[in-house]
């Protein structure tokens, strides 16, 4: 025995030899499990090393990109390491990482209590980001890899909409919100899985700064005029303002901070161009502002107290850019003759020249998005063809659309005022705007209505205060409701509904491709509807099965209603248009069969 012993000791002896120092580089190469399960238990001296603080500071920077505001944590990496428990704190996020999966594992498993498994992923806030990001890229070889995908990047996107919304809520509140924040709140609508959140826009224009620095070493010795214009120049230098062609104006992708910044053309609309214009300005220690001339944004640049533009003279006077189309100073008298021309009264000029509140830029922006979407419904919605405005962003153009849409609404609604403003909307009239795409689209935002909404109509003598709570209860009920099953094992369905769910077709009336996500033995839709539709046109009228379907090649993502006469059915090798969105009701594509594996067999069981 003692023979054995000796030679662990020999054995042992190299490692053990090693400093401390050492051995903390080469443990923080060792995941988090095998410290915990392996290397404590080794020995004494090991496991005083695998609870070093150090070592579990670094396995939080490594393992998690993305924290919630809570934790504070670029304080707690710059600060002492002995402040913080890092090995509680790693606990903690591991304890997230498995709870959200677990949720997500369920939202997958059936179509029941959604709304609850969204807001339990949701009160971990920025903490389930990795989490969420790791399912939203899951392998192509899973078995479930577009439901996956799908409802990881849904209950993402309701992460985002809730910074968003906390955001704006700050903001209509009174309180301070810097620009960057207010404007990147409508890029988290869009967001999904790619870069470009809140604090990564901050570090964009970090790095823009220490860039125009290192391009312009004397910028602190400029007098504050001339500093302006270096940043100006900067920015159009790099493209980082401006769009590339005026028939592009109207595209939807112009309106994101985030989008301007990190896209190689680096599109942005006036105002988006004037805004980053002040985010860099204010940033090397100028006073700059936005200044909401009607159709055309500029930026204003005024001078410290007691210090003109120049660094010297009495004369107190803002100068102004327009950094979307020039890099020189605007004379004002300039602009005095542009509103002139617009047949705007000389009383009005002083309150038009000067600069815009936040909450007015945010407004600005919704009528932007708006614009652009009413824009591309008016031309027959087609992303294909080559004209403007295109809606494309991040993820599927009609689901961009959507969101964008969506999120001009919540803004306007959130940052209006509760009575008629100069154009003639106040905060009630987009509330049934809000409530039919909750219903419709994103059930799972029931407690962002109850949190921001509900709280503004609590008056029972108001008509909205009802309207409000029966859709909440509506949409909670159906949530909470055990799906109607549909067997094919009865004689009319063996009968009379030849397809299944997962079988893509092409409409033979409208030629969209989609995919049967459901089905009725008979027509389920009332007698307005059928006479609209002219289903009694149809060879066999309302007296056959029609399907719920599933298409992104139409103006919007909602599910059509088709009668079997229309369908024909097609087995391509991969319905490319339909991936992206399939996962809400699909496990994956088979290539075999050439059909979509169904993920709602709670309602469906034999399809």
């Amino acid at each position: 025995m003692a023979r054995h012993n000796d030679n662990i000791k020999a054995i042992a002896s190299p490692i053990q030899a090693l400093p401390d120092e050492v051995l903390q580089h080469i443990l923080s190469y060792i995941s988090a499990q095998d410290i915990i399960l392996g290397v404590q238990r080794v020995c004494k001296r090991f496991n005083r090393l695998a609870n070093e603080p150090l070592l579990w500071r670094s396995l939080c920077k490594l393992d998690y990109n993305y924290w919630d505001l809570k934790h504070r944590i670029k304080q707690k990496f710059l600060g002492s390491v002995s402040d913080v428990d890092w090995k509680n704190l790693y606990r903690h996020r591991s304890l997230v990482d498995r709870q959200t999966t677990a949720h997500l594992d369920s939202i997958l498993k059936g179509q029941i209590d959604r709304i609850k498994k969204f807001d339990s992923i949701g009160k971990f806030g920025y903490d389930a980001k990795d989490t969420l990001l790791r399912h939203c890229r899951t392998s192509d070889q899973a078995g479930d890899v577009l439901s996956r995908r799908y409802y990881a990047t849904a209950v993402l996107d309701y992460v985002h909409r809730s910074k968003a919304l906390a955001e704006w809520s700050r903001l209509a509140q009174g309180e301070s919100v810097p620009i960057e924040m207010a404007l990147g709140s409508f890029d988290l609508f869009v967001l999904h899985d790619q870069h470009g959140d809140l604090l990564e826009i901050a570090e964009i224009f970090d790095g823009l700064v220490a860039r125009l620095r290192i391009e312009y070493p004397g910028l602190d010795q400029l007098t504050p005029r001339r500093k302006a214009l270096a940043v100006v120049s900067f920015l159009r230098a790099h493209n980082l303002v401006g769009i590339d062609s005026e028939l592009a104006y109207r595209d939807l992708q112009n309106n994101y901070i985030g989008i301007a910044l990190q896209d190689p053309s680096h599109p942005a609309l006036p105002l988006i161009s004037v805004a980053i214009f002040c985010v860099v300005a204010c940033r090397v220690g100028l006073d700059a502002r936005c200044c909401g001339i009607p159709n055309h944004m500029h930026a204003m640049v005024y001078p410290k107290p007691s210090e003109s533009l120049d660094g010297k003279g009495e004369d107190m006077s803002p100068m102004y850019l327009d950094p979307y189309r020039s890099e020189v100073e605007v004379p004002i008298s300039n602009l005095r003759e542009m509103l002139s021309g617009w047949g705007i009264e000389q009383r009005d000029f002083d309150r038009l020249l000067s600069d815009s509140t936040i909450p007015s830029l945010i407004l600005r922006t919704s009528r932007n998005i708006l614009a652009t979407v009413h824009e591309f419904r008016g031309q027959g919605g087609d992303t294909l063809n080559t004209g403007h405005p295109s809606i494309r962003l991040y993820g599927n153009p009609f689901a961009d659309m959507d969101n964008a849409f969506y999120s001009a609404l919540w803004a306007n609604f959130m940052l209006s005022s509760p009575t008629a403003r100069s154009d003639g909307h106040n905060q009630q009239q987009f509330v049934p705007l809000i409530l039919e795409r909750f219903e419709r689209l994103f059930p799972m935002d029931a407690s962002l209505i109850e949190k921001h909404v509900r709280p503004l109509f609590n008056n029972p003598s108001n008509g909205q205060h009802w309207e409000l709570h029966e859709a909440l209860r509506v949409v909670r009920a159906a949530d909470q409701t055990s799906k109607q099953l549909k067997p094919r094992d009865s004689p009319s369905a063996r009968d009379r509904v030849r397809y299944r769910v997962g079988q893509v077709f092409r409409h033979r009336r409208y030629n969209y491709t989609a995919v049967i996500t459901g089905w009725d033995i008979e027509c389920g839709m009332n007698s307005d509807w059928m006479a609209h539709n002219n289903i009694d046109t149809l060879s066999r009228g309302r007296n056959q099965s029609f399907y719920h379907a599933l298409t992104s090649s139409v103006e919007d993502t909602s599910i059509r209603y088709v009668a079997e006469d229309n369908i024909e059915i097609i087995t391509p090798d991969e319905p490319t248009s339909l991936m992206g969105l399939a996962g809400r009701f699909f496990k994956r594509w088979d290539s075999e069969s050439k059909t979509f594996i169904s993920n709602i067999r709670d309602e469906f069981p034999e399809d």
